[in-house]
């Protein structure tokens, strides 16, 4: 892949998640795929309060409930030098809250030392079960790299898990606490977490440095045993409908950008309507009176 222009855009492949989450990869503020989802789903003034360069008081809080899942991603794609195991066996004491205190500030994931064997449990699964396979998932690649770009105006920024070393597919492992069924996982979760905008804005970054979008495959992994795993990629369709969605997204970030104006919701009244469900349930509640 060819690195782009200046000292900004590019293919940057040493960057620290710490400074990627910062957004400290250029000299100003860029739009991620997190970004765009906070603007399709709530405000460009919530968007505004959930950026690192914008949100003067901004903090990265860290749920302690995602913790085997990141860490799973983490030592996947980078090794036990991720994670920090507190030999606890809870968090009740002032000790080990101190030692999981003292793990965040130094950049690693702080895990109980039954919850890392669980970690393990699940490596072992994954692995298992991409052995089998005739794809090479997270083969013949790199992990973590960082891409800048410009569209439309906008500088953005993306986190490959997985980029193959010809740049024809990217992979991403995604945990789940739900099911991992490929039914069951596009129908409820996809769509929810974006995993639809991530992958045609991940594929539109590296299209920009080599011409060609890659394919972007999810390895999705439940996180209670037997830790099934299932390959889920995009069709066009879906890939057709996230492109108008990030293209609407770059849009309004542009705009916001140069006006510095962030609105929240619509300030015209918005009129509800009598959903069919609601009617219903009131003419049941109605009937039944009246059969009384």
């Amino acid at each position: 892949m060819n690195v782009g222009h200046g000292t900004t855009l590019g293919v940057l492949p040493s960057v620290s998640a710490d400074a990627y989450h910062a957004d400290q990869v250029t000299d100003g503020p860029t739009l991620s795929k997190s970004i765009i989802q906070i603007l399709l789903n709530a405000s460009p003034a919530h968007a505004r309060h959930a950026h690192p360069r914008l949100n003067q008081n901004f903090e990265r809080k860290e749920e302690q409930r995602f913790d085997v899942g990141n860490c799973v991603h983490q030592v996947f794609l980078e090794g036990i030098d991720a994670v920090a195991v507190i030999p606890f066996d809870d968090w009740r004491t002032k000790a080990a809250k101190d030692e999981r205190d003292a793990a965040r500030d130094a950049g690693k994931i702080p895990l109980l030392a039954r919850d890392y064997e669980r970690v393990e449990e699940m490596l072992v699964a994954v692995r298992a079960q991409l052995a089998v396979r005739d794809d090479a998932l997270f083969e013949n690649g790199k992990p973590e790299t960082t891409l800048v770009w410009e569209e439309r105006g906008v500088t953005l920024r993306a986190r490959l898990d997985w980029l193959l070393d010809d740049e024809s597919e990217i992979h991403d492992l995604k945990t789940t606490s739900r099911s991992a069924n490929p039914e069951s996982w596009c129908r409820s979760t996809l769509f929810n977490i974006g995993a639809d905008v991530q992958a045609a804005l991940y594929s539109r970054g590296v299209a920009v440095f080599t011409g060609a979008r890659p394919e972007f495959k999810f390895v999705v992994c439940e996180t209670e045993a037997p830790y099934p795993v299932s390959v889920i990629a995009m069709g066009p369709d879906v890939l057709t409908l996230a492109d108008k969605k990030i293209d609407w997204a770059l849009d309004l970030w542009r705009r916001c950008l140069e006006t510095d104006t962030w609105p929240a919701y619509d300030s015209r009244i918005h009129y509800a309507e009598l959903p069919t469900w609601e009617e219903s349930r009131w003419l049941a509640r109605e009937l039944r009176e009246v059969a009384a």
